[in-house]
């Protein structure tokens, strides 16, 4: 699987945007969604969200907590050292399924990329395994 970020700019307001290459019947992507999902807050304020869902991985992965749960508006995820379920929580049969390390990785690129400039040249790729 890979995640794509990148910059679009309207009316000179930039905006981060993420695309995955793994998407349901439906053509959504759970770890799309919960990526992009900013609470209705500028995409900044998503830093420190972002970083409390860092330190749950940190917990689980440390073995300090066997379970962690993760959400923002619309999605959440459900944290174990086997698997990361990253769901709707509007419609529970909306999920998808990945490990702990790809969610990591794809949480901790996503903080990089919106602390980084706005350019809506970049695309940036980060291949999950």
């Amino acid at each position: 699987m890979n995640l794509k970020f990148f910059w679009t700019i309207s009316d000179d307001m930039p905006s981060p945007n993420c695309q995955s290459d793994s998407v349901d019947k439906d053509g959504v992507s759970p770890l799309e969604c919960l990526l992009t999902d900013d609470g209705g807050q500028p995409y900044l304020s998503t830093i420190p969200w972002l970083e409390a869902g860092l330190n749950s991985i940190d917990l689980v992965k440390t073995g300090m907590a066997e379970r962690q749960h993760w959400d923002r508006e619309c999605w959440g995820a459900e944290l174990s050292q086997s698997q990361v379920r990253v769901y709707s929580l509007y419609d529970e049969n909306c999920a998808e399924t990945l490990s702990l390390s790809a969610f990591e990785l794809a949480l901790s690129g996503w903080a990089a990329f919106l602390r980084s400039q706005p350019d809506a040249q970049r695309v940036t790729t980060i291949p999950l395994p």
